[in-house]
């Protein structure tokens, strides 16, 4: 199942605030040099903008931002937290679940726009996941 990230308004002014102020200007000026450099760059910032979103499937959390690919194995969650870390992660907003994996306590950092329904499928594959208190709160649990 595919979970789009959530995205917080201040994200989406300085991106496509952004992706404007370089193009818009080059356009105008009819800079090829501009353009050239200036539109790589925008289509860049745009991929990470509409491709950043996580899917659950076959035991894996596959986790794509923009051209960068992740996978988790579910089974090696081992902790699951509620957390506003500014760190750089594939999440489009500071809205975050930290989920804590692997053999050495490996970390990311992702947003899903429905987190109740991304943390419950991640339990009914791993039970043993520990949750923190504010997301049993949030599920109700």
């Amino acid at each position: 199942m595919y979970f789009p990230s959530k995205k917080d308004l201040w994200l989406t002014l300085i991106i496509w605030g952004a992706i404007l102020a370089m193009v818009v200007p080059a356009i105008i000026d009819q800079e090829v040099v501009g353009l050239f450099i200036a539109l790589p760059i925008a289509f860049f910032m745009g991929w990470l903008w509409f491709a950043t979103g996580y899917t659950i499937e076959d035991g894996f959390i596959k986790i794509k931002f923009g051209p960068f690919r992740k996978t988790v194995h579910i089974q090696d969650i081992s902790k699951i937290n509620k957390t506003k870390n500014p760190i750089s992660s594939p999440a489009l907003s500071l809205d975050r679940i930290e989920i804590i994996y692997g053999k050495f306590s490996d970390i990311v950092f992702i947003s899903p726009r429905n987190e109740c329904e991304f943390v419950q499928l991640l339990l009914q594959e791993n039970p043993n996941s520990v949750l923190d208190e504010k997301l049993k709160d949030r599920l109700g649990k």
